[in-house]
C-alpha cells in the first residue's frame, strides 16, 4: 500500500462528490474517514467524471498538499485552484464527515458549491 491509498473498508465509507455538488465540471472528489496514519485528506479522480479511486491523487486538509501523481492535462493548475477553493469553503464540513460526526446525507446537503 502506498502512502496515499485507502483500505477497502475506508473506500466503502467514502462519499463520491461530483460537479453537481462542487460546481467544478467533470471532477469527482472522494471524501472518506480520517485515519491516524494519514490525517484529513480527500482523493481527486484523475479521470473526468470517473468514480474509480485507483487513478487519483490526494489533497491533505488543512495544508492542501498534493500527494501522488496529478493528471495535469485534466486537473490543470486552474482546476486545482478551484478544487482547493471548494475544499477550503467546506473544510469544517469535510472534517466533520471524515470524523464520523455527520452523515453522508448531511454532508451532501450542506456542501457549498462554487
Amino acid at each position: 500500500m502506498s502512502n496515499f491509498d485507502f483500505t477497502e473498508d475506508e473506500l466503502f465509507e467514502m462519499a463520491n462528490i461530483d460537479s453537481e455538488s462542487t460546481g467544478i465540471e467533470n471532477v469527482i472528489i472522494f471524501i472518506g474517514p480520517t485515519t491516524p496514519q494519514h490525517g484529513h485528506r480527500v482523493k481527486i479522480s484523475n479521470i473526468p467524471n470517473s468514480y474509480n479511486t485507483s487513478n487519483s491523487f490526494v489533497i491533505t486538509i488543512p495544508g492542501y498538499k498534493e500527494i501522488g501523481k496529478r493528471n495535469t492535462k485534466f486537473i490543470t493548475n486552474k482546476v486545482l485552484d478551484r478544487i482547493i477553493e471548494f475544499l477550503k469553503i467546506n473544510e469544517d464540513l469535510i472534517i466533520n464527515y471524515s470524523e464520523h460526526k455527520i452523515s453522508t446525507k448531511n454532508l451532501i446537503n450542506n456542501l457549498i458549491s462554487l
